[in-house]
């Protein structure tokens, strides 16, 4: 491999050599070189006589380079030849720098084509220059068009050609465009953070030499008599109020004290503040290097269980980032640690040592107290410490699990965004030995941070709305299908909100279950979250059932055990619990609590999230059952704990700044969640949804939906025919006829039933013409007159 490398970038050195020797020999092309050259054979080149002639000539690059410029610039293209010279040096820079040589392949095609152009452009032209710069070529061809074209319309198409090859590269190299500007606009940047931190260098040595003139002993004034003296502003000593000073007494000692200029003063004054800000030296931890590795060298296609061929997606779907800038200002790390310093010291902290690791967003301090310093007396002063370093918001880990120190998070001025390509892109993600391996991003020490969905086992989230609740379902989503094939993973989506997950629709035929009773796949009505959830609880009890007969205790024992029938893993992923839980109450608690419970030995896990936080939406029983928690920023404390069981998440900065709680871990570990756009995730799903799908779809089972009392009840949602009507339907049509008269209010009092339920009783009484429509207030019109009628109807109904 790495000689590979080395071939690669000799080979990148050796074109752009050839680059600038190709440009500089038609740059410097002179006519007169043609008479000298016209003497010597082409084959001559060591000669005596081709040492002669080499020195008459007025090209810098010799024979060579003089007959290269006679060639291109006065039988081809002019001094338009040089354009595709550039084609060359990005040739040799692509191979240097070990990228794809497809951008160079369309470039050279571009750079010749547009040479073509501007050679008939010039051509066309009356300008003196005209003939060196478009050569006998572009002469030829401006002479072809207008005569075929005329002159106005040889330009027009000119002109045309060129604007449109122009476009269709400007997007084309979309991306290395920007990753141009990111590279110049960092390179500006770190030029301009060492020029000030040069300045910064500059005025402390300035001022170190200034205290070390003003230490250096100063002589003794001369005494001067009482006559010769003024009268001083202030007294050298105190003196009594009742004592009578003669100048005698007052004069005593005067002569042994130095006299002080104003600048004297002022650097005595600067080093007497300066001196209790001397505290430990700060050690900056070196942060964690991830080995990069090529996910496209893994092997990508695969033979589903049906033999369909399935390809896993290339990582070039998504964005290609530019080195993430790892320069760290010491200058102001040196500062903030003054300042931290200074504040714990007001109220008497006294810190033995202390270090730094900075992360994408924000740095850690770890500060060593002293023996007698109580950890209590740190956590208090997150408020005043917060002030002090005028920050957004900090936050306090006291202590830091398994170190003999606590924590400061502090929020740096240069934060850096995480891509998803460059948390993919590592050994760690290409190797890993997971079940499902879900990236969640990078630590305050740079490590990508990733853990299995299979020993979490289940997943709650919340955060505020802003704060990349929906960005972290996305990139756990897409680390999956990286990893995962669509034999090994299926996904239920609960999207109320509509608009989060309506991108994966296209792995309709490969990731999404099939449910029985209706078409939808991503499930956005609350009626049908229901019925979805059920329809995984069912799922749930027939695979613990397939366990048993098997005899093994989870699915990995099954899997190994049976490989022929071997069960996918079943990924729940609700969006927004508080819409429905708000809509459905415990009809949705219920069947997420028995997942929870009971779901993880059958491969069956949730990832949950919410914007609401609050006891009411994240009750006691769901949160027993999740032990595994990821806080995004949140607006309070009450918040945080609710989630967290501590605070923390209300100091958090937003945009994927996280608290991840793992079940293992006593405390949370703060981790920048990557960025991933919508683009990159529709070029992921179309991606796959372009694939031949899957001959047999997964479908879940029909659920035992049941009511209050343990009656069995509808199973499907919506549904009108005999399987989808309530079993109390008979009982409230005959009693609605007995009364003449239809309301929901008399189907709860005479049947017991609950509002939600006597409402879809009286729906599917109108549905079937026994009842009519609802008119405000009033009762409800009853259609049939009789028992018999209505026995009649019914038997008709059972018949269909």
């Amino acid at each position: 491999m790495n000689r590979e490398k080395l071939k690669k970038e000799f080979s990148g050195i050796l074109l752009a050599v050839m680059a600038l020797f190709y440009i500089g020999s038609l740059l410097f092309y002179n006519p007169a070189d043609a008479q000298e050259l016209s003497g010597l054979a082409w084959f001559d080149l060591f000669g005596r006589h081709a040492a002669e002639v080499a020195e008459k000539l007025h090209n810098p690059f010799g024979i060579l380079g003089a007959r290269l410029a006679d060639l291109l610039v006065k039988n081809f293209l002019g001094y338009v030849s040089i354009v595709p010279g550039v084609a060359i040096a990005y040739w040799g820079w692509s191979l240097a720098r070990l990228n794809s040589l497809k951008p160079p392949l369309f470039f050279t095609v571009y750079t010749i084509f547009m040479a073509l152009v501007l050679a008939t452009m010039f051509g066309l032209t009356t300008i003196p220059a005209g003939d060196i710069m478009a050569g006998v070529v572009g002469r030829m061809l401006a002479a072809f068009l207008s005569t075929l074209i005329g002159y106005t319309g040889a330009w027009v198409l000119i002109v045309g050609l060129a604007l449109g090859a122009t476009v269709i590269a400007v997007r084309v190299f979309a991306s290395q465009l920007r990753v141009l500007r990111d590279a110049l606009v960092s390179f500006s940047s770190q030029l301009i953070e060492r020029i000030r931190y040069l300045i910064v260098q500059w005025r402390e040595r300035k001022k170190s030499k200034q205290r070390q003139k003003s230490s250096s002993p100063s002589a003794p004034a001369p005494v001067r008599s009482p006559e010769e003296h003024s009268f001083p502003e202030e007294p050298l000593a105190p003196v009594p109020p009742t004592t009578t000073v003669s100048p005698d007494t007052f004069y005593a000692e005067p002569v042994e004290q130095p006299v002080q200029t104003p600048e004297e003063k002022f650097t005595q004054n600067e080093d007497d503040t300066a001196g209790p800000l001397d505290g430990p030296e700060i050690t900056i931890r070196e942060t964690v290097h991830e080995k990069e590795a090529d996910l496209d060298k893994r092997r990508l296609k695969v033979k589903t269980r049906d033999h369909v061929a399935y390809r896993f997606p290339s990582i070039d779907l998504l964005q290609r980032t530019r080195d993430e800038d790892e320069y760290v200002d010491e200058s102001l790390l040196e500062e903030s640690k003054n300042r931290l310093l200074e504040k714990l010291r007001i109220y008497k902290v006294e810190v033995v040592r202390i270090s730094a690791t900075v992360g994408p967003r924000v740095t850690l301090f770890e500060l060593e107290l002293a023996p007698d310093v109580k950890v209590s007396k740190i956590t208090s002063l997150e408020n005043d410490l917060a002030m002090a370093m005028a920050a957004r918001g900090i936050r306090i880990i006291a202590p830091i699990p398994g170190k003999n120190a606590v924590g400061v998070e502090i929020p740096h001025g240069k934060p850096r965004t995480v891509w998803m390509r460059s948390v993919l892109q590592v050994e760690k993600f290409k190797n890993t030995r997971m079940t499902l391996p879900v990236v969640l991003g990078r630590t305050i020490s740079n490590e990508v941070y990733i853990d299995d969905l299979a020993t979490m086992p289940h997943l709650l989230i919340a955060g505020a709305t802003g704060a990349g609740k929906s960005v972290g379902i996305n990139v756990m989503l897409s680390s999956l299908l990286y990893s995962c094939s669509p034999d090994k993973i299926k996904f239920v989506l609960i999207d109320p909100k509509r608009v989060e997950l309506f991108h994966y629709h296209q792995l309709k035929n490969h990731f999404l279950v099939k449910f029985q009773g209706f078409e939808e796949q991503i499930i956005t009505e609350p009626a049908k979250a229901v019925y979805a959830l059920r329809s995984v609880v069912k799922e749930m009890e027939l695979r613990y059932a397939r366990l048993e007969q098997a005899g093994v205790r989870n699915i990995a024992d099954f899997n190994r055990k049976l490989p022929e029938e071997a069960l996918p893993y079943l990924v729940v992923v609700v969006d927004e619990l508080a819409d429905l839980m708000i809509t459905a109450g415990k009809e949705v608690e219920e069947p997420i609590t028995r997942l929870a419970q009971l779901a993880r030995a059958v491969g069956i896990h949730l990832i949950v999230a919410t914007q609401r936080p609050s006891v009411d939406i994240i009750t006691g029983v769901i949160k027993a059952n999740f032990p595994a928690r990821i806080a995004f920023q949140v607006a309070s404390k009450v918040d945080s704990r609710t989630i967290l069981d501590g605070s923390g998440a209300d100091q958090l900065l937003g945009n994927g700044d996280m608290l991840y709680q793992p079940a293992t871990q006593p405390k949370p570990e703060r981790i920048q969640c990557p960025y991933i756009s919508s683009a990159e995730v529709e070029a992921i799903t179309t991606f796959i949804g372009r694939q031949d799908g899957l001959k047999q779809p997964y479908e879940l089972p029909r659920p035992d939906i049941k009511d209050k009392n343990g009656s069995p009840s509808y199973s499907s949602p919506g549904g009108s025919d005999r399987d989808a009507r309530d079993p109390m339907f008979e009982e409230a049509a005959h009693l609605v006829v007995l009364h003449q008269q239809g309301s929901v209010s008399l189907l709860q009092r005479r049947l017991k039933l609950g509002f939600s339920r006597a409402a879809r009783v009286m729906d599917q009484l109108e549905a079937n013409g026994i009842v009519g429509p609802a008119e405000g207030s009033k009762p409800r019109e009853v259609l049939i007159e009789s028992r018999d009628s209505l026995e009649l109807l019914l038997c008709n109904l059972d018949d269909e």
